[in-house]
């Protein structure tokens, strides 16, 4: 079995490369009456030389006993005469007049030697009939016409004695003239029935082509080893090749090659057990598009012929596109809607947390304030005091989780934010512990501004940082980089980045890489592979995620094996610019006697307040509400109103500032509080009042916040 599938395989292949040498492909495909009639000529010459090797051969010996030299001179000849037709480079119509002159030659010497009651008749009646099918029904006339005079001339020359009479059956002139006329009778009607079915055929199929091609699906047909033997026009508009690239060629050639062997061993062998297969498939066209094809094939086993699989499909490409862009953004609105979830939480955890922590961080920093260096009970309280500090860091990261920050946006530089980083103790510490890792930067010059927080964009960059560090094992390098990028059209990764100008930064390690699995999920809160309380709080890639949202930024990640690289793209801001950078000291801030109206809920934060603003040398006083807040400033008013913004059991911090610019509509206030920005934030802020400071309050913080207010111009 296996012989004889090379065989045919072999016998294609060879048909293949005869049929193209004599006719084009091009040519086939605009006629296809020419295409049959090739097909016709190239079948009867390669049965002709098949039948000479076991037939010719053996009657040539026969020929040359009885003398018959010009038969076996003819049939030495027919051979060679078909091979040089069959693989020749001589165009069909030669070929075909060539072939047709043969047979006509090899009756007529089959008459002259044996007589009209031989095969010559025969070969000249196939000399008609092929005359009509290889070239028209003009040709067949033609033929037909040649036939009756030779016969004629052959009876003419045997009533004149100048050939043998050796004709038994035809003893009289009125029997040879009736059987000519029946034999040329014979030939008009064969000869030209057959050369007009032919025309009629090839017109139908002609019809059909067009109907094949006009379909707008897939049409296509296979043997049983996947190769195509027709293809539709538009199969050939979708994988890009000719026809005759296509003809021949197995359809997992256009496949990756992994999954070539899933085709012949679960295709083809569903094909020929069950007789029918269906599915979606991806393949590869020529320009090296990937597109999916949803196909319907099914076996035939036709009663005269090899089965074949016939086949219909559908370019599903822009389906499977859409269903996974569906997919993939629903997955990005649960994910959306599960950090809202927790960032609502969190939001809450973290107001309650910073009244707590207020007085851990605010008392010792005033107690420490008190106490001489060399005092026994300073470094207990300094220690209280720094881990107050890291507890409020803590509670900051779940308000940026939160997704709101708590600290305008101003101009900044990513260069900039790179080298503080740095430079900063936390680098110069991770530098210590990760002593096996090279860290190198790459900062583009002219690196455009945007708009941000600068606390925040440190700690986008000192997580990653960590994170890259902590990825790599026995040696390996962190790189941080930063590029001016305009995108003229969007680009698709983890997020889709929108066209537009942006600033980039990225930082990327050769580490292990990150698993398919976990790249979905990095950025939920205390999703981690690391041990928890030894290597962070789970937060860190949360921050990333929710500043950058802030900051109207996207992220894309490459992930490998051999390494990850994030890159951070932020809106460029043309109209920002950076502060420049002012040390201000305790002195600085010191005030003068001015009046400060402390509104807040909780007792504890109206004392801490009070404590920190008279040691700046203000003079502070606390109401516990907003509407008490109101009371007081119609009998007292005051310098600067510190506001918290979030008062549940009474107006909140925006409905009391409006209500005091209604008696003092040039009060000057800062809003505190210990949850996020908020919309209640921003209003109030575009009505007057100034910084936002978060809770727990800092000594440093409130008095700058203060003085710069102090110091701002009336309006």
């Amino acid at each position: 079995m296996k012989l004889f599938n090379y065989f045919q395989e072999y016998f294609q292949r060879f048909q293949h490369f005869a049929m193209n040498r004599m006719i084009p492909f091009d040519e086939a495909e605009k006629d296809p009456l020419l295409y049959w009639r090739a097909r016709i000529l190239l079948a009867i010459l390669f049965t002709g030389l098949v039948l000479s090797l076991f037939v010719l051969i053996l009657t040539i010996p026969l020929l040359i006993r009885e003398k018959l030299w010009c038969l076996a001179i003819m049939d030495g000849a027919a051979p060679v005469i078909s091979f040089g037709l069959a693989f020749g480079s001589l165009k069909f119509k030669i070929r075909a007049l060539i072939s047709l002159l043969l047979a006509y030659a090899i009756g007529l010497a089959v008459i002259l030697a044996v007589g009209p009651l031989s095969g010559g008749p025969v070969w000249l009646f196939t000399f008609a009939v092929l005359a009509g099918v290889l070239m028209g029904s003009r040709a067949a006339i033609f033929a037909i016409a040649l036939n009756t005079a030779t016969i004629s001339v052959f009876a003419w020359l045997s009533g004149i004695s100048q050939v043998s009479r050796v004709f038994p059956f035809f003893n009289t002139w009125e029997a040879i003239l009736a059987a000519g006329i029946n034999f040329t009778l014979l030939n008009i009607i064969t000869a030209v029935s057959i050369s007009i079915l032919l025309k009629g055929l090839v017109s139908s199929h002609h019809k059909e082509k067009i109907l094949f091609n006009s379909i707008t699906d897939l049409i296509f047909s296979q043997d049983l080893d996947g190769r195509f033997t027709s293809v539709n026009q538009p199969v050939i508009d979708l994988f890009g090749y000719e026809r005759n690239e296509l003809i021949g060629a197995r359809t997992s050639d256009f496949m990756k090659p992994e999954i070539r062997p899933f085709f012949k061993r679960e295709y083809l062998e569903k094909i020929k057990t069950e007789g029918f297969a269906d599915g979606v498939t991806s393949y590869f066209t020529k320009d090296g598009r990937k597109v999916y094809i949803e196909y319907r094939n099914s076996l035939v086993v036709p009663d005269d012929g090899e089965p074949y699989i016939s086949g219909s499909g559908r370019d599903v490409t822009e389906r499977i596109l859409s269903q996974r862009e569906i997919k993939r953004l629903q997955g990005q609105i649960v994910q959306s809607q599960k950090m809202e979830a927790i960032g609502l939480m969190a939001g809450g955890v973290a107001h309650d947390l910073n009244n707590i922590l207020s007085g851990i961080v605010s008392y010792p920093e005033l107690l420490l304030m008190d106490l001489p260096e060399n005092s026994p009970l300073h470094k207990p309280i300094k220690t209280i005091h720094e881990a107050g500090k890291r507890a409020a860091d803590v509670v900051a990261d779940l308000l940026t989780m939160a997704r709101g920050v708590a600290t305008e946006k101003k101009g900044l530089n990513l260069n900039t934010i790179v080298n503080e980083y740095l430079e900063s103790p936390e680098f110069l510490k991770l530098e210590k512990t990760h002593a096996f890792v090279h860290f190198t930067r790459d900062l583009a010059p002219g690196l455009l501004n945007m708009s941000g927080s600068p606390i925040h964009m440190k700690k986008v960059l000192m997580n990653l940082v960590i994170n890259a560090s902590e990825a790599i094992e026995g040696g390996g390098t962190v790189a941080i980089s930063t590029l001016n990028r305009y995108l003229d059209e969007p680009l698709k990764g983890y997020e889709d980045v929108h066209r537009g100008e942006y600033v980039m930064l990225t930082i990327s390690d050769d580490g292990s890489g990150i698993s398919p699995e976990d790249l979905g999920r990095i950025f939920e809160p205390f999703y981690t592979k690391k041990v928890m309380g030894r290597s962070g709080t789970g937060l860190g890639l949360a921050v990333v995620w929710n500043t950058v949202q802030d900051h109207n930024g996207y992220i894309n990640i490459h992930s490998t094996e051999k390494g990850t690289v994030f890159e951070l793209y932020f809106p460029v801001n043309r109209d920002a610019t950076p502060d420049e950078k002012e040390d201000f000291g305790l002195s600085d801030c010191q005030g003068h006697g001015e009046s400060i109206l402390v509104v807040d809920d909780e007792e504890q934060q109206r004392e801490i307040a009070c404590g920190m603003l008279k040691r700046l040398g203000y003079s502070a006083q606390s109401v516990p509400s907003g509407e008490a807040a109101i009371e007081h400033v119609k009998q007292h008013p005051a310098d600067l109103i510190l506001l918290d913004m979030v008062m549940p059991k009474g107006i909140n911090g925006r409905e009391t500032y409006e209500a005091i610019l209604k008696i003092h509509p040039a009060q000057k206030a800062i809003i505190a509080s210990g949850y996020a920005k908020t919309e209640d934030v921003e209003r109030s802020q575009a009505l007057g009042a100034g910084h936002y400071i978060k809770k727990p309050y800092s000594l440093r913080e409130i008095g700058i916040a203060i003085k710069n207010e102090l110091e701002k111009a009336a309006r």
